[in-house]
């Protein structure tokens, strides 16, 4: 099955008002959002540091143990 241009403005479309509509649905809830879940960024952070230090002292190990 080939992809056509009809599909790409589709996905196009579809993709535009997707984040549209969740833009006005996180509007609505921005407040609440903003008291609740405050310091998310910085925990992302953390965890995406751990996940990435985790990862590089597995290759580490694994480059000092000669495999």
């Amino acid at each position: 099955m080939d992809i056509t241009p009809g599909h790409w403005i589709f996905a196009g479309l579809f993709m535009l008002s997707f984040i549209g509509i969740l833009f006005w649905s996180f509007r609505k809830d921005i407040n609440v959002t903003r008291k609740q879940f405050g310091n998310m960024g910085l925990v992302a952070m953390i965890v995406g540091g751990s996940v990435i230090l985790l990862i590089i002292i597995k290759f580490a190990l694994r480059n000092l143990s000669g495999e």
